[in-house]
């Protein structure tokens, strides 16, 4: 692929190893200069994007908010945006260029040059040498009118003059198809004073001197408000594409020591270099679309930020508070204190004698009503006879001494113990 180069401050970017090797780095202060100007080009290039978006008036757009109105109406509103139209009046300006009056002109000359790039390619182009411009003070009926920084709408190029290099006067009418380097020309531009004006700006005491927006035009009202708003649409985009421009180069500027290493890479230097090149291009156009979107949605995501606390304010007040150690829905209903525990329910007992039908030794159940509440106090039935065997104490059949369960021989009287005792 071709290569390119970008130099900064004595480093490059781009172009691989040959651009890396070619150009390089002209020294730690070159790449520390290019650096600092990088770090510096970012934030322009951030600040520019704002300022387009925010800051960028669209007079068109002002133009025809504001209503036109009489002169003598406009001079009431003081403090306000006014829109007035009419003949001036006044002492108006002359030029050698041209024999009318003039409220405003404009003189430029421009020299055809020769310039280089880094990479020792040659271009050539007509660069503006000097420009100088006058305003005439007018007034329009009661109002005056102090138009020198105002923007003028609707000039008309009254003169064009060709000089070779060599030559030391214009000559007027002639142009150049072939022009050589330091050939100049001269054109000058004027708003004829004999001509209608419309005048937008700031009243101030029966005097319009500025203001947010403030336009001097020779055309009619149409065209005025359409010649407005192409401005603002090439000024707009030429600002966009300089913040991106500030950024990308910024970062190339402050990434030089990194893409000069990337140059030395064997074989694949060249694609190292022109993929961060690509990266930061990216990144530029990604960060001047975003600050764009939040700039035009600013209020929108403020309105939506307050929206979503006002809610779960109103959420958070109108929900029932649920008592700590409560069940989701069900409220926790403590017992009353003089509640008596209730007793044990007996285990069921062997019963001697089986129900019919039943098996000898299933315990046999307690037969009570079912609709009858139960006791708290509840008394044990009474032992049945095997029950009673079994807890009754051993006694010598010879003596009638209380003997232990283990012992086979009565202790009082040595008589042997039989298992029916």
């Amino acid at each position: 692929m071709a290569g390119f180069s970008f130099n900064f401050g004595g480093g490059s970017i781009g172009s691989g190893a040959s651009g890396a090797a070619g150009h390089g780095c002209g020294g730690g202060c070159g790449a520390v200069l290019g650096m600092i100007l990088g770090l510096v080009m970012v934030p322009a290039g951030f600040y520019l994007a704002y300022y387009s978006e925010a800051k960028l008036v669209d007079h068109g757009h002002a133009f025809e908010a504001v209503t036109m109105v009489e002169p003598s109406e406009a001079a009431d509103r003081d403090g306000q945006l006014v829109n007035i139209s009419g003949q001036p009046e006044g002492e108006f300006l002359t030029i050698p260029e041209w024999d009318g009056e003039a409220l405003f002109w404009r003189r430029t000359i421009e020299q055809y040059e020769r310039e280089e790039d880094t990479d020792g390619e040659v271009s050539y182009d007509w660069n503006t040498e000097s420009s100088d411009e006058g305003w005439a003070e007018f007034s329009i009926g009661e109002v005056r009118v102090i138009p020198d920084v105002a923007n003028p709408v609707g000039e008309k190029e009254v003169y064009s003059a060709y000089k070779k290099q060599f030559e030391t006067d214009f000559h007027v009418g002639t142009s150049r198809d072939d022009p050589e380097v330091g050939d100049r020309r001269k054109t000058v531009e004027v708003l004829n004073a004999a001509d209608r004006v419309i005048v937008l700006g700031e009243m101030s005491c029966g005097t319009i001197r500025g203001g947010s927006s403030f336009v001097v035009s020779t055309l009619s009202e149409t065209e005025t408000a359409s010649t407005l708003k192409s401005e603002y649409r090439v000024t707009y985009w030429l600002m966009k594409a300089g913040s991106v421009l500030l950024i990308f180069l910024g970062l190339t500027s402050i990434f030089i020591p990194l893409t000069t290493l990337f140059g030395h890479v064997p074989l694949i230097g060249e694609q190292l270099s022109c993929g961060f090149a690509l990266l930061a291009l990216v990144f530029a156009l990604v960060s001047v679309a975003a600050v764009t979107f939040f700039v035009k949605a600013f209020w929108f995501l403020v309105i939506a930020v307050v929206l979503v606390i006002a809610f779960l304010i109103y959420r958070g007040a109108t929900t029932p508070r649920q008592r700590a150690g409560a069940e989701t829905g069900t409220a926790a209903v403590p017992a009353p204190a003089s509640t008596v525990a209730s007793a044990p329910r007996p285990e069921p007992r062997v019963s001697d004698t089986a129900e019919p039908g039943a098996a000898a030794g299933v315990p046999r159940p307690v037969d009570r009503p079912l609709d009858r509440p139960e006791d708290v106090h509840q008394t044990l039935p009474p032992e049945t006879p095997v029950e009673r065997e079994a807890t009754r104490a051993r006694q010598c059949v010879s003596c009638g001494a209380t003997l232990e369960a283990d012992d086979r021989f009565c202790r009082q009287c040595g008589e042997p113990v039989s298992d029916d005792s």
